[in-house]
Order: C-alpha cells, then sequence, then structure tokens
C-alpha cells in the first residue's frame, strides 16, 4: 500500500475513533516513509488521545468494508413492504408473483388469503365498518359531571359500550 493510502487510511480511522488501527496505520506510513515528521507528530498526537488501558490491549480486528450492493428483495419481501404500509392489494398482487414462482409453497398461499381478506371487500374491512358503526341501543351520555361518571361507571361495571 502507498504512502498516501496508509495516511488516507489513518485519518479515515482517526475520523472513526478507531485510534488503535490509525497508529498502525502511521506506523506502517513511517516504516516506508521514517523521515515524514508530519505524520510522525500526528501519530504521537493520536496516542496521546488512547486511554493506558487502549494501550495495554490489543486493538480489534478492523472491521470490513460493507457490501455496496443490495441483495435483490424477493417479491414475498416487496409483499411485506406493502402490507406494513397499509397497502394490501398491491401486497396481495406481490404474493401472487411470489406464488407464480413457487406455486407449491403454502405459507405463500396462506400469507396471500390473508391480505386478500385485509384488502377491499374483504371480511376485516367489513370487521372494522362494524366496529365503528353506532350502536342501535346507545342512550346519550348525561352532561351533568357527576352524572356522567355514575353512568360510565355503570357502563364499565356491566361491560356495555352504549
Amino acid at each position: 500500500m502507498s504512502p498516501a493510502e496508509l495516511e488516507q487510511k489513518a485519518e479515515r480511522s482517526v475520523r472513526r475513533g478507531e485510534l488503535l488501527a490509525a497508529i498502525e496505520h502511521f506506523e506502517a506510513y513511517l516504516a516506508q516513509q521514517p523521515d515524514d515528521e508530519r505524520i510522525r507528530v500526528r501519530m504521537e498526537a493520536v496516542r496521546a488521545l488512547l486511554q493506558p488501558s487502549e494501550l495495554v490491549s490489543r486493538r480489534r480486528p478492523e472491521p470490513e468494508e460493507p457490501e455496496t450492493r443490495a441483495a435483490p428483495v424477493s417479491s414475498a419481501e416487496v409483499g411485506e413492504m406493502h402490507a406494513s404500509a397499509g397497502r394490501f392489494a398491491e401486497a396481495a398482487e406481490a404474493y401472487q408473483r411470489a406464488l407464480g414462482k413457487d406455486p407449491e409453497n403454502a405459507l405463500l398461499r396462506e400469507r396471500l388469503a390473508e391480505l386478500r381478506a385485509l384488502g377491499p371487500g374483504g371480511r376485516s374491512e367489513k370487521a372494522h365498518a362494524a366496529s365503528f358503526a353506532p350502536l342501535p341501543h346507545a342512550r346519550p351520555l348525561p352532561r351533568e359531571p357527576k352524572e356522567l361518571l355514575e353512568e360510565l361507571l355503570e357502563r364499565v361495571r356491566t361491560g356495555r359500550r352504549g
């Protein structure tokens, strides 16, 4: 590795807080360029930032550079992204594509059925509408605070909603 690359790696390690790695890079630089006083002073400044316990213990292995290319996303994963956003029709379409690629997969088939139930016209939509429908036998709550509290407590005690 060239001295310039070693200096860049050392400075990058300093910015990340990986001081032991930075010192190793500075030492490798100085092995190639022993007369460079600027780098020697910088290395000593970084060494001064270390705690005594850090000087004794060896540094951990340098973390690997993360893979820049993301793995391809499957149709089922796309479906789950749509489902988590509440777009059940789009999620069902994505699961249908996934099922087309793997028609024997029972889990995909089961999830597709769940998503279709959650989509427009599904039983969950009807249940949601029913849960917010006004109760036909509900009587209005009293306006007087004491009477209101008594009525609400009575409803809680008896388990009534209305």
